[in-house]
């Protein structure tokens, strides 16, 4: 399967890889793939459901948090009063 690059930057910069290490544009391509695949092979990744797992504990223990008596509401954190007109 052929692989067209449409895009000018990109081509200039595997053209000057490919010239300054001495093959190919498509070999150059090859390494430098083959190089950052094996880097993000090293770091590791959440699978999407771990993720969602690690959200939902965090929303579980937020929601354990006790609420206090003398919580300003939410108007007063943004700074509305009761009839939605700014107080700062």
């Amino acid at each position: 399967m052929a692989l067209s690059i449409k895009n000018m930057a990109v081509e200039q910069l595997a053209r000057e890889l490919a010239r300054r290490r001495q093959v190919s544009v498509t070999e150059a391509i090859r390494q430098s793939l083959e190089r950052e695949v094996a880097r993000e092979r090293l770091v590791p990744r959440d699978e999407t459901g771990d993720l969602f797992q690690r959200l939902m504990a965090i929303a579980e223990r937020a929601a354990r948090i006790p609420e206090r008596k003398d919580a300003m509401s939410d108007d007063e954190i943004l700074g509305y009063d009761e009839l939605g007109i700014p107080t700062r």
